[in-house]
């Protein structure tokens, strides 16, 4: 009977995915844990953020929703810093052996002003299930830019997806593989130990959703956050500890009819 459900759960989820979530584009645990918002926090979601960083970066996530683990989103990638094109790869994987999408990214940032940085990013996504006859698979572009006019204040834009080459059976639609997302954000670190940030997106799903979270930082190396998302309205909070180059990220997000969705994420910087 549990695995009845299961499958029926499985496949009510999948259908709404299909409709309006990116499966694929998931935030790191610590982006998560404070809204998931992305524009600012991550490469995998802007990659001008490339040229922000000053380490090389190797890390893993696993983000379980529901507690169903057919609905698991694993992803890793590599980010190497230099002084000519700072590069990162990306890898991701959600679902199960009969509803299977991936993801493969290249990005990469460069600094073009003081105050100013640009970087773009190619990914190849792909979407193997048993509910179409073919697989079908997609091309796609993002690009993006961040501006500092303050020392502790971030702002960036990225536009997600566009353009975008449809591959493979032209019978599955084109929002079965994420759609287009143009995104604005900012993370203001307001005191020494309390930033804030929040972004807002325009998708074709979705006209206007925002997200809004805090982090505090307790000692140097223990972090606590929180935050809240819109479409649906998902509270989340997140703790992150670092040693020796190693980061160690817990998030939790909680969705008011299905219940929480948790994940893990490991990083090493050098």
């Amino acid at each position: 009977m549990r695995r009845i459900v299961t499958v029926i759960f499985i496949g009510w989820f999948i259908y709404l995915s299909a409709e309006a979530i990116d499966n694929l584009r998931i935030s790191d645990l610590r982006t998560l844990g404070v809204g998931g918002g992305g524009v600012v926090e991550t490469p995998l979601f802007n990659p001008a953020l490339l040229a922000t960083q000053n380490q090389n970066k190797l890390y893993i996530n696993y983000y379980n929703r529901y507690s169903v683990s057919e609905l698991a989103t694993v992803s890793g990638g590599f980010y190497y810093m230099n002084d000519i094109v700072p590069t990162g790869f990306e890898i991701t994987s959600f679902g199960y052996d009969q509803y299977r999408e991936s993801l493969f990214r290249l990005s990469m940032g460069k600094q073009i002003a003081e105050l100013w940085t640009v970087g773009v990013a190619v990914q190849y996504s792909l979407l193997q299930s048993e509910l179409f006859e073919e697989s079908s698979s997609r091309v796609s572009a993002d690009i993006g830019i961040t501006f500092r006019p303050v020392e502790n204040l971030l702002t960036g834009l990225s536009v997600l997806h566009v353009p975008s080459v449809q591959i493979g059976d032209k019978n599955i639609e084109n929002k079965h593989i994420a759609p287009y997302s143009i995104q604005f954000g900012f993370n203001w670190k307001i005191v020494n130990t309390m930033l804030i940030t929040g972004s807002v997106e325009n998708s074709e799903e979705e006209p206007v959703s925002g997200s809004f979270g805090l982090e505090y930082s307790i000692f140097d190396d223990f972090k606590i956050r929180s935050g809240i998302r819109t479409s649906p309205l998902r509270p989340s909070l997140g703790v992150g500890y670092s040693i020796a180059g190693i980061d160690a990220d817990v998030g939790v997000v909680f969705h008011s009819t299905l219940g929480a969705s948790m994940g893990i994420g490991l990083s090493f910087s050098f």
